[in-house]
């Protein structure tokens, strides 16, 4: 009980999460419900989403409608940024939709397989990073097999930082600013910021 009320005075004193007219739900969980139809859950990022919106899939690119949100167990018109939502979709399959899809407004977002970062190697990393080593990627809730190539020396000791481009097994959904997460046998080893999400 201490606990939860904690958090929530924690919760009151902290800033709405700004509306960036871009929103992006990293879809966690997707299902079907008998006469309702395609839903996805996840937490909202960047903007906002109403009912009657259309949205896209990214990477798939496939199309739906916003027929219903539901947030926090309670049925509403809009789902604000920062909100966890399920969102019942029209025009699409359950089985068209993976954990790790993005949900966003049409045209704006495109996949990628290429990313610029700036990464740090934690200081208790079992193991250095060294250049086109095989990680695991992950990303919101994306998870990519990954090669890392390192864009100013040739290994990353625990505790250091530097450049890398990391090319992805396949595409991910990703913008600038973003934090990534590496891994590698079960052990994070690092991590950082996206600086280019569509590098060459």
């Amino acid at each position: 009980a201490e606990l939860k009320q904690t958090i929530d005075t924690l919760l009151t004193q902290m800033e709405p999460r700004k509306d960036l007219g871009r929103p992006r739900l990293g879809v966690d969980r997707t299902f079907s419900v008998a006469g309702f139809g395609t839903v996805v859950t996840g937490t909202l990022i960047d903007g906002s989403l109403s009912i009657g919106q259309e949205v896209e899939l990214i990477p798939s690119g496939k199309r739906a409608r916003i027929r219903g949100l539901e947030s926090h167990k309670r049925k509403v018109e809009e789902a604000p940024p920062g909100s966890r939502v399920a969102v019942n979709l029209s025009g699409v399959s359950s089985h068209e939709i993976v954990s790790g899809d993005v949900l966003v407004t049409p045209k704006w977002l495109r996949p990628t397989t290429a990313v610029d970062v700036r990464m740090q190697i934690i200081p208790d990393s079992p193991t250095p990073v060294r250049h086109n080593m095989s990680v695991t990627f992950h990303s919101g809730v994306a998870e990519r097999l990954a090669k890392i190539r390192l864009l100013e020396t040739l290994e990353l000791k625990p505790g250091e930082e530097g450049w890398a481009q990391i090319r992805l097994d396949s595409p991910v959904a990703v913008v600038k600013s973003d934090y990534f997460v590496i891994r590698s046998h079960s052990n994070t080893i690092g991590g950082g910021n996206i600086v280019d999400p569509y590098a060459k």
